[in-house]
């Protein structure tokens, strides 16, 4: 698995850290169908990605649960559930996080997670500080 903060989301910490700038809340979570090569290894991020590989869905406001589990852990968890027709049949192995203004500002891949008929799977993102 990799995991990154993107270009963009270390951008935007800097510029909030320094006063220069207000700092956009998460709003949601995309997931998508391009996080893998074609040998299924999830391919390596640099950083500089402004979106998914290949973005299947998006889920905002209340679809996206946020907690805390520690003080240095903003924890971002979404349910998809594969009776959703675009879901069906697909392999999830992309995960980022969308700010208020619409940017990625941080991304993983993983391995295959297959989507079937009444089957739900549980995403967890921890952005650690």
């Amino acid at each position: 698995m990799a995991s990154i903060k993107t270009n963009k989301g270390r951008e935007k910490l800097a510029k909030a850290h320094n006063g220069t700038a207000s700092l956009p809340a998460v709003v949601g979570m995309v997931f998508g169908t391009g996080g893998v090569d074609s040998n299924g290894k999830p391919r390596d991020l640099k950083g500089s990605e402004t979106a998914l590989f290949s973005k299947a869905i998006e889920k905002t406001g209340a679809q996206v649960t946020k907690t805390f589990p520690t003080p240095y852990t903003a924890r971002y968890t979404c349910t998809l559930d594969a009776d959703i027709d675009q879901l069906i049949g697909k392999n999830i192995n992309e995960a980022g996080l969308v700010d208020a203004e619409g940017d990625l500002i941080a991304m993983k891949t993983f391995t295959n997670k297959g989507m079937e008929t009444r089957m739900t799977i549980e995403f967890d993102y921890d952005a650690e500080f």
